[in-house]
């Protein structure tokens, strides 16, 4: 699988720093739709055995910026990071990398995770 970066609901002007940077380091990047909220990530990053699922309409809303990080060497997120920084990237607080759960997670559900662990992380924090 080719190292690959999955975008979802983000500002042209982030989206541009995000694509120069996974240019300059051979990495894909994709763009995902409303069409695709509820096809698995494995078949997002076309992998071999996912195929196209029928769609369903969004249970509840989605509308903040997520970025999804497919990479064969960990050291990659590590540098993507350091870089989003560098070029002024605003923090995005919804990303997730590959795993092998996830892989099989619709984009719905890995959406649904990622925000209730975020919601959860603000509430310790609060605490505090």
């Amino acid at each position: 699988m080719k190292d690959t970066i999955l975008i979802y609901r983000l500002s042209d002007d982030i989206k541009g720093k995000i694509k120069e940077i996974a240019n300059e380091l051979d990495i894909d990047v994709r763009d995902i739709s409303i069409q695709h909220l509820y096809q698995k990530m494995g078949y997002l990053l076309n992998m071999d055995g996912y195929t196209y699922q029928e769609q369903m309409l969004p249970s509840s809303s989605m509308d903040q910026p997520f970025v999804f990080f497919a990479l064969n060497k960990d050291e990659q997120l590590d540098l993507l990071l350091q870089l989003f920084r560098m070029k002024g990237i605003p923090h995005i607080p919804y990303k997730a990398v590959l795993t092998q759960y996830n892989v099989d997670y619709t984009f719905a559900r890995l959406y649904q995770s990622v925000a209730s662990e975020y919601q959860q992380m603000i509430q310790m924090n609060l605490k505090k």
